[in-house]
């Protein structure tokens, strides 16, 4: 039996799991240290390995803190930004904290050497391929569901996950832990066992499932992920015991004489149907991003096509599409522009949804294609903004998608390959807002205009800072010679410039500047050729 269940959906493991016989070896364990611990079991945690033929099992068994008891002692809130929260690495981009049940918070804190020293030996069997399963009941499977997410922070990719089964345990977590681990593979590796009809686990106010639940009525169980479905079929019953404890040997006594139904066969309420189908099409929409990546390529050979075919014109692709030169090639630029942006604006959510420890992996498959598209796409962007009137594009008018592109690039501190030996012909420029700067300076030297024989110290700046930005770019070989097609915007406000310049309106003596003289004596002309780069 192959117990990887990151590969499963929960309706295939929950049949997985009962046909394996897993359920009653996880509930035969802890009901025999759950026996033997008590009634004078000391206030804390019990963990026992057993070393089964094709797995591990590790049972959790929990007696609360004396002085915190009650599951509804009011919630943990841990925070990205504690110094002690052993769970930080949950935290996503847009979410940065999420409140936990208090009792196992304090259980699982209380043993961190014990479980730090379980932690490195389960690792050890994961790296020897053998299956590791993580099970408790009540307050123990609470303190098993803690343990495994943070035993899977450190689980490399190319392991199998450990499987966490759990029967009547509290929930953990609060809605924000519920829709970090919706949007991770780690959801896929919890089980847990609830019997709805007599005594379904307690649910903290405002706390949230995550996993796939198996809950059991009189003669029949239900196998389901949706976590407000969950709720729903978890509030029906009623709980005496505040810790969750129940026998749960005479639950899967009744399993053993049922089949698990399909959720759309257990549920009559049509609007819980349609909330179902449509959040699992969500989910596995979210999921196809990374494959639609190789469709999103072909868009890209389209725009760079149009690239190509713009240069022969003597005209960047920018000023081509500013220019709205009309032709149905151009038309379907446009649509390629939108499929382009939708999909990378869907894949930045995804990603910043995820817990850090997964973002890295997934930020590493798109982040040299995110950041091409960046760098292709961004400037048909601001053509578009400014054409409609817009300013200060970098500060008022950038999608937040362009934003997170630019910043995960760079976190990575990737050299990139500009020797002076590099031809730059098909190069693209490293800034994507470069043409933003181009069209602030334009309308910078325009406003100056409106001001003849008139002193404007701030327009002046403005324009002799760009020099300096651009002529620190060409120093380092990152702009595109595109920029210096003779119908380019960028030559429009050269040729501006440099007359204000000459008249001195205004501006500090740099007419001998080193970016006037590169201007001036056209080396722009041989720029990102063969030592091009020399100054």
């Amino acid at each position: 039996m192959d117990l990887d269940s990151s590969s499963l959906k929960g309706f295939e493991l929950g049949k997985l799991v009962l046909s394996s016989g897993l359920l009653h070896s996880s509930w035969s364990k802890i009901s025999e240290i759950h026996k033997s611990n008590r009634p004078n079991q000391p206030s804390g945690i019990g963990i026992k390995i057993y070393q089964e033929d094709k797995y591990t099992l590790v049972v959790f068994d929990a007696t609360p803190v004396r002085e915190n008891c009650s599951v509804n002692s009011a919630p943990t809130l841990l925070s990205v930004s504690q110094d002690q929260n052993p769970f930080h690495f949950l935290c996503s981009e847009r979410i940065s904290s999420f409140s936990l049940h208090t009792p196992a918070f304090k259980l699982f804190d209380s043993a961190y050497k014990k479980l730090s020293r379980l932690k490195s030996e389960l690792l050890h069997e994961l790296e020897t391929k053998k299956s590791v399963i993580i099970t408790g009941a009540a307050l123990g499977g609470s303190v098993a569901s803690l343990f495994t997410l943070w035993l899977l922070e450190t689980i490399e990719p190319k392991l199998k996950r450990p499987l966490c089964i759990t029967f009547g345990s509290p929930l953990i977590g609060d809605a924000s832990l519920q829709q970090i681990l919706d949007h991770s593979v780690w959801n896929s590796c919890f089980l847990h066992v609830a019997d709805a009809a007599a005594q379904p686990p307690p649910v903290t106010a405002g706390f949230k499932p995550f996993g796939t639940f198996l809950i059991c009525f009189d003669s029949q169980c239900i196998c389901i992920e949706n976590p407000e479905a969950v709720m729903e079929l978890l509030t029906g019953g009623t709980n005496t015991d505040p810790l969750g404890w129940r026998d749960y040997g005479e639950v899967l006594q009744r399993l053993d004489k049922s089949s698990v139904a399909d959720s759309g066969l257990m549920i009559d309420d049509d609007g819980v149907i349609s909330r179902m189908e449509e959040r699992a099409a969500n989910k596995k929409l979210r999921f196809d991003q990374l494959k639609k990546l190789n469709d999103m390529k072909i868009s890209m050979m389209y725009i760079e096509w149009y690239k190509k075919t713009s240069k022969e014109e003597n005209i960047g692709y920018y000023d081509r599409f500013k220019n709205r030169i009309a032709s149905p090639f151009d038309i379907d630029v446009e649509k390629r522009k939108r499929e382009l942006n939708e999909y990378w604006k869907s894949m930045v959510e995804e990603v910043e949804k995820k817990p850090q420890s997964e973002k890295s992996n997934l930020k590493t498959r798109c982040l040299f294609s995110g950041n091409n598209f960046r760098r292709m796409i961004e400037p048909l962007d601001i053509a578009e903004y400014y054409l409609g009137g817009g300013r200060e594009y970098r500060a008022s008018g950038r999608s937040r998608h362009y934003v997170m592109l630019e910043k995960w690039f760079k976190e990575e501190k990737i050299e990139p390959d500009r020797c002076d030996k590099r031809d730059l012909t098909h190069f693209l420029t490293f800034d994507s807002c470069f043409w933003a700067e181009v069209e602030d300076a334009m309308i910078a030297v325009n406003d100056l205009k409106t001001k003849v024989g008139m002193r404007d110290e701030a327009l002046t700046r403005r324009l002799e800072n760009f020099e300096g930005y651009v002529w620190g770019m060409i120093g380092k070989r990152e702009v595109s010679p595109e920029i210096f097609l003779e119908k380019s915007s960028f030559m429009k406000w050269w040729r501006e410039y440099k007359e204000m310049k000459e008249r001195r309106d205004g501006f500090s003596n740099s007419s001998a500047s080193g970016f006037t003289e590169f201007m001036n004596t056209r080396r722009y002309e041989t720029y990102g050729r063969q030592f091009a780069g020399e100054k």
